[in-house]
């Protein structure tokens, strides 16, 4: 027997990480800028696609690393890759937005939302200290700076967790000790945490945890289901969607009123993950056609580069406010909460506005994803190869991290 090697490629599933991400991105969208049209709930509801990421994350690492974390010094490489894959991007687009909310103070013209203060507020030293730090979801200080950056810090102590669980119960019992995780901190948001799975800065870090171990235990449900056949998988595919879209539409009213129920996230999830990690149906098809694939590769500059993008465009409709005298920061009510949003008057100018802003996101995550990600993950992955082999060098690994080996026994003939 001989064995080979060839690579099992979740593209299907990375696509679907790109069209959440764009989702989130209108999430904030229409909590900055009045857009009534997409008032409905599985919009107002679209932040539960983060934990569509930590179950994929998890799901993908387990798949990757699960069998190449044996020692300490495996998980130290597998650390470094991590460092890499999250910190470089992190950094650059913290300190970008530093910049420019240091332009708005250094203009002297800018709502007090944005000024910078040394311990308190949106844009304190201190939160920008613990943010570089990736120490933005324990708890230590609210949502500040880059907001959703908080799921990268939750996610990189994850990560660790991972590897340290891997190391403790090794790969026989790991399914058993993610399940365990996975519902341990369920449990404790359920019962602690006051917005449950809209936690971020507080209970964020249980959240990635529950999320990410679900994934653990989705891939080996997924490994003892590979080979084998899935009937009417273009049937199971629509289904998932559907299941999913019900569960994120009745898990709550936006993020004012979220339901005990928005717990039970990871699990719905990992169940359309197994589905589609098949890649078996019409739908899975659909999602490999190439600029889809596209949105799966920029999908964590996307995520990282909207918010900053968001606030520059929220303070220049502000300015354009406040030097014209027409006041557009004006109440407004979505999904029967008041809020106080950015009305452009004309039905198609915020629509519009959104569909220039989704395309300068994209735009300016290809343009990060070239420039930062990639050049600043291979670094951490030979420097992460060098250390595992304690000096000697290793064959690149596969470019992506949905695409990795997959042993394969051949008789040969």
């Amino acid at each position: 027997m001989q064995a080979n090697v060839r690579p099992e490629r979740f593209e299907t599933l990375d696509s679907w990480r790109g069209l959440c991400a764009i989702m989130v991105v209108i999430y904030h969208y229409i909590y900055v800028v009045r857009l009534d049209a997409l008032n409905f709930t599985l919009i107002s509801n679209s932040y539960l696609f983060v934990d569509f990421f930590f179950v994929l994350s998890g799901f993908v690492v387990c798949h990757a690393y699960r069998a190449r974390i044996r020692d300490a010094r495996h998980a130290v490489g597998f650390m470094l890759r991590r460092i890499g894959r999250l910190w470089p991007l992190h950094l650059a687009v913290l300190f970008a937005l530093m910049l420019a909310v240091m332009a708005f103070n250094l203009s002297g013209h800018y709502p007090d939302g944005v000024a910078i203060q040394s311990d308190t507020g949106n844009y304190s030293m201190r939160a920008l200290i613990l943010n570089a730090a990736l120490l933005n979801s324990m708890g230590f200080y609210g949502v500040a700076w880059n907001g959703p950056a908080w799921s990268i810090g939750a996610e990189f102590y994850t990560y660790a967790l991972f590897a340290g669980v891997l190391l403790f119960f090794g790969t026989q019992r790991l399914a058993g000790a993610a399940a365990v995780l996975s519902l341990a901190a369920m449990a404790v948001i359920l019962l602690a945490a006051p917005a449950y799975m809209n936690s971020t800065a507080d209970f964020g870090f249980l959240r990635c945890i529950a999320g990410f171990f679900a994934g653990v235990v989705a891939w080996h449900g997924h490994e003892r289901l590979r080979g084998r056949p899935l009937p009417f998988a273009g049937l199971w595919e629509a289904g998932a969607v559907v299941g999913a879209g019900l569960f994120i539409a009745a898990a709550g009213t936006g993020p004012d009123q979220v339901h005990p129920w928005s717990v039970l996230a990871p699990v719905a999830f990992a169940l359309a993950i197994l589905v589609f990690a098949r890649e078996d149906g019409t739908l899975s098809a659909l999602m490999r056609v190439g600029p889809l694939a596209a949105l799966g590769r920029w999908s964590y500059s996307i995520y990282l580069i909207h918010m900053p993008l968001l606030i520059v465009l929220g303070y220049g409709l502000w300015l354009y406010g406040d030097l014209s005298g027409d006041t557009l920061y004006q109440p407004a009510e979505v999904l029967g909460f008041e809020k106080h949003l950015y009305d452009l008057g004309h039905p198609l100018a915020a629509p519009a506005l959104l569909a220039a802003f989704i395309g300068t996101v994209v735009a300016l995550a290809a343009l990060s994803y070239r420039l930062v990600e990639e050049p600043w993950r291979e670094r951490f992955a030979r420097f992460a190869r060098h250390h595992e082999k304690g000096g000697r060098s290793l064959a690149p690994l596969p470019p992506r991290s949905v695409a990795v080996p997959v042993r394969v026994e051949e008789r040969r003939r």
